[in-house]
């Protein structure tokens, strides 16, 4: 079973990760949740607290260990929050699993899982885990989601929440997102839908996220100023604000 946290009441939310985190750097956003939802933030297989379950090869198997989890916790349906990685996740579910998602917000992702606007390839961070491991991987890539870098206030709380990840299984999912690609289905996405992205993000650009903004129909879009990939830790008053609005209406 995949690890999670849980805290609140009201409707359910469940947070999912981007690539290397987990589910300590979501306490701004949980925190500013938790009195009017049920939020459960998850450690997707092979990250965090979750490092011994095995990896699906495909981001389709991602997304029915997430359905898995909320059948195991009795939650019938829920508003689904991707960030990155975990927005490719979160698509992937509303297209397979449609009556189990209510609202989706898609936050820092693309309908492209290659990310070609990324500070570096796949192929890059696949070649810098063989050669240095994950823990040098992620001290360099969660510098690049704050404008500010490492010296960022919360760069070490995000850093702490990346902990641990499995190197085997970095590869499999960076492997897995590298063949997936939803720009063809969007439209098949049905769910009412917020994008939210940060006007400096370095993995994905405003770009990216214009075209689920475009391809979902009814979408959303939210960009945030002054923000990079990790824009709800670096304004989690303004990035808790657009969130609730939306959750609210």
């Amino acid at each position: 079973m995949l690890n999670y946290t849980r805290c609140g009441k009201g409707e359910t939310i469940v947070l999912l990760h981007g690539f290397l985190g987990g589910t300590a750097y979501w306490v701004p956003l949980a925190t500013g949740l938790k009195h009017a939802h049920d939020v459960i933030a998850v450690d997707l297989p092979g990250f965090a607290g979750s490092t011994k379950v095995p990896a699906p090869e495909t981001l389709g198997g991602y997304a029915s260990v997430v359905v898995e989890l909320m059948d195991d916790l009795g939650v019938k349906s829920c508003s689904l929050l991707g960030f990155s990685m975990g927005g490719m996740i979160a698509q992937q579910a509303a297209l397979d699993y449609p009556s189990r998602i209510e609202k989706l917000v898609l936050y820092g992702s693309a309908a492209i899982g290659d990310l070609p606007h990324r500070f570096e390839s796949w192929e890059a961070s696949i070649a810098r885990i063989e050669r240095e491991g994950v823990e040098p991987t992620a001290d360099r890539t969660v510098a690049t989601w704050f404008v500010e870098g490492a010296k960022h206030p919360f760069y070490s709380v995000c850093r702490e929440a990346c902990r641990g990840a499995y190197g085997p299984s970095c590869i499999t999912v960076m492997r897995a997102m590298q063949k997936w690609n939803s720009v063809a289905r969007l439209k098949d996405i049905r769910i009412p839908t917020l994008v939210i992205v940060g006007d400096k993000d370095r993995s994905t650009k405003v770009s990216d996220s214009i075209v689920l903004w475009e391809g979902i129909p009814g979408a959303q879009l939210c960009v945030l100023p002054g923000c990079a990939h990790g824009a709800h830790m670096e304004k989690p008053g303004l990035f808790n604000r657009v969130l609730a609005e939306f959750l609210s209406e």
